[in-house]
Parts: C-alpha cells; sequence; structure tokens
C-alpha cells in the first residue's frame, strides 16, 4: 500500500453499516425504476384516451418519486462521502418563525380536512357512473393525495414546535 493510499484510508470517515445499506437499497432501487419509467412513457402514448390519460397521472408521480429517491439517495451518499451530493432531502432543523409556521399549518390542515370531507362526498355522488367513467378513480387517488398533505402538515407541525 503506498502512502498516498494510507493517507486516503486514514481520511476517509467511517461509514455506518446503516448509511452503506440504505444507500444500497437506494441505488438499487433507483437503477431499476428507468425500465418502469420507460415503460410509463410508452403507455402515456397509447392512442386509447383512458389509458393515456392514466398513465399519464402514474408517470408524473413516478417522474417525482425518482426525483425524491434521487434526494434520498444523496443525503446517503453525502454521509457516506463527506461530499455535499445535491439536491438532498434536508436534515430537521428548528423553524426560524415556530409561531408564523404552526398558524399556516393549522389553516392549511383546515382547508385539507374540509377538502377531503368534500371529495368523499363527491366520491358518493360518482358512484353511479363508476362502470363507465375514470371520475371515481381520480376523485379516490385525489383523496389519497389530501391524505399525504395531511401527513405532511403534521410533520409541519411538528417543526413549529420543536424546540
Amino acid at each position: 500500500m503506498s502512502m498516498n493510499e494510507i493517507d486516503a484510508e486514514l481520511r476517509a470517515p467511517a461509514v455506518s453499516a446503516f448509511d452503506e445499506t440504505i444507500l444500497e437499497y437506494l441505488t438499487d432501487h433507483l437503477a431499476g425504476e428507468e425500465v418502469v419509467l420507460e415503460e410509463y412513457r410508452r403507455l402515456a402514448e397509447s392512442h386509447d384516451p383512458p389509458v393515456a390519460y392514466l398513465a399519464q397521472l402514474i408517470l408524473e408521480d413516478e417522474i417525482r418519486h425518482h426525483r425524491v429517491l434521487t434526494e434520498l439517495t444523496n443525503q446517503f451518499r453525502s454521509a457516506t462521502t463527506m461530499a455535499d451530493q445535491a439536491p438532498h432531502v434536508p436534515w430537521l432543523t428548528k423553524s426560524t418563525d415556530r409561531h408564523g409556521l404552526a398558524r399556516t399549518v393549522r389553516r392549511l390542515r383546515r382547508f385539507e380536512r374540509h377538502d377531503l370531507r368534500q371529495l368523499r362526498k363527491l366520491a358518493r355522488r360518482l358512484r353511479p357512473i363508476r362502470a363507465n367513467s375514470l371520475d371515481p378513480v381520480i376523485v379516490a387517488t385525489l383523496e389519497m393525495d389530501t391524505r399525504k398533505h395531511l401527513r405532511y402538515l403534521r410533520e409541519l407541525n411538528r417543526i413549529a414546535h420543536r424546540r
């Protein structure tokens, strides 16, 4: 082993087994997603309007998922290499305006809960056409998105109350 290799080994940060495992999982997952994204792109170009429409909605979600997984991967790469990999998921910090954030989150949670109730009502009203329409499925996915927004708002509320 040369002196440069020994120096590099001494300077290299110790990588935890946890970081290494998560990074390997994320890297493998991202590699496999490329094929799936291409499949959805092809489906989104279908000449069948309902197929193209639904495939496009899935593709948009998958593109966002791919971006978020890349950001998670970069977070763990930064931890293992000690070199900033951007963009990445930020680590939790204290809010610079805890009271303002808490007020905003309360308002948004009220809106999202109201929206969820309205979407449930709409879903019930659409039941008679579910055999011939994509509308009930679309409204159901909007409900899932609203639940996801409420989950993110719970986390923002936690950040607002973090000391």
